[in-house]
């Protein structure tokens, strides 16, 4: 089962890095190039540099953004920009924001967990190969997890929960900042009493990984690099991982992600409605709004789609679910049961003739975004999806399948820049 345990966090100082909400960033796979530029203009110390650098002329393999990550952390500590905690801690975290006009708050919390196969640590989507490559290029300079993965656990009926609540309460804050419309707050728990309780609270659970697929399987492939050298003393054998109750509906907030073909045949293209008359039916709109409000009227339902190829928004409703079921093979009952496995699947690969290759499809969480690439010709057509249900996640990952890239979008992201696990601050023995 998985092991989780407290640790020497490094974090930004203030008195050195100023206003802490200048340093922090989203997620490096969220950032655009022009959400970089922001981030790098709000603060010199801004973790982008570290998780996100800029490709510059004339580097080589001696001089690239992977090195300059490493210089920048380098110097940071040097300054005291980034100070190491001296005791173990478990750092809770408490993020506030909003969905659709409505308050909503998620609280977990930041420790290392022992990196382990998939019979403990669930994955649920595929991986690609150049996210990976990008992450280990930059985890063998910076040897450090730079951002947290999520993960959830199981629900307890809140008791780990009201561990967390309690144990806070009397404590200031680490950090307290408000981002892009979303309030973070942070506490460092270095209660040995407390932490205890923590890590007896976290045994015998499996660990389902909601975001972060990419950095789990690098840090799994970096523990094994590291393992084969001689002398190896066991740093690396944890990662940082956020975790929260899955069961606790105020936790989670999943939002859809939506596909942008960017790479058809023009033969398939023209076909695209056609084809799906044969297995859907097809009421159009004038308006992108009016599609989305229909879908979510029937997010309960299954295999409900938005499309638009730049002429007219269309709604799909199946003819049969059945129909769309029969066309996928040797899968589970729990994969087939989801609207992004069927739309993958199904709908691309058997009714469109449609092989998603890496770099065929661009995903995005605004159906705005979707809809201004299609206007502008970059792409060809726009798939739009409701959520998927958590309890759908976690059974397929318990049946131990993938689901297709991006199937889920965790809402509010993660900050990364809170705390970072250095793997020298965390010498152990392997014995």
């Amino acid at each position: 089962m998985a092991e989780i345990k407290p640790f020497k966090g490094l974090l930004y100082n203030s008195e050195v890095a100023g206003n802490l909400s200048g340093v922090m960033a989203p997620p490096y796979d969220v950032i655009s190039s022009d959400k970089r530029e922001e981030l790098y203009q709000r603060s010199e110390f801004n973790v982008v540099k570290l998780i996100l650098g800029k490709d510059l002329p004339g580097d080589s393999e001696n001089e690239n953004k992977y090195r300059r990550s490493k210089k920048f952390m380098t110097e940071w500590m040097e300054r005291g920009t980034l100070v190491t905690d001296q005791e173990e801690a478990f750092y809770v975290y408490l993020q506030q924001y909003k969905v659709r006009g409505v308050v909503s708050k998620r609280m977990g919390f930041l420790g290392l967990m022992k990196v382990e196969g998939t019979d403990v640590v669930l994955p649920h989507e595929h991986t690609l190969s150049k996210p990976k490559e990008d992450r280990m290029m930059l985890m063998k300079e910076v040897a450090s997890n730079l951002s947290p993965i999520f993960g959830l656990y199981g629900g307890d009926g809140g008791y780990l929960s009201g561990i967390l609540k309690n144990s806070v309460s009397p404590l200031a804050p680490a950090l307290d900042v408000e981002l892009d419309g979303e309030r973070h707050t942070l506490w460092r728990l270095s209660d040995k009493g407390e932490i205890s309780e923590i890590m007896g609270a976290m045994e015998g659970r499996k660990i389902f990984i909601a975001d972060g697929h990419h950095r789990y399987a690098v840090a799994k492939a970096y523990r094994d690099m590291c393992r084969a050298k001689d002398g190896y003393d066991g740093r690396a054998d944890h990662v940082l991982m956020y975790l929260t109750d899955m069961s606790d509906p105020e936790n989670l907030t999943i939002l859809a992600t939506h596909r942008i073909i960017m790479r058809v045949s023009s033969e398939n293209a023209k076909d695209i409605p056609s084809s799906l008359g044969e297995y859907f039916n097809l009421t159009r709109f004038d308006d992108l709004d009016k599609l989305m409000d229909e879908m979510d009227k029937r997010k309960q339902k299954s295999y409900v789609y938005g499309f638009y190829d730049g002429r007219e928004y269309t709604l799909l409703e199946p003819m049969e679910d059945g129909a769309l079921r029969d066309l996928i093979k040797d899968k589970p009952e729990s994969w087939k049961n989801l609207d992004v496995s069927v739309l993958h699947s199904a709908v691309f690969e058997r009714v469109l003739g449609i092989r998603a290759e890496e770099g065929d499809i661009t995903y995005v969480k605004d159906p705005k975004e979707a809809d201004k690439v299609i206007q502008s010709g970059e792409g060809k057509a726009a798939f739009f999806l409701n959520p998927t249900k958590i309890g759908q996640l976690k059974m397929v990952a318990e049946d131990g399948e993938m689901m297709p890239q991006k199937s889920t979008y965790f809402y509010p992201k993660l900050l990364t820049g809170l705390v970072i696990n250095r793997f020298e601050d965390q010498k152990e023995k392997v014995r």
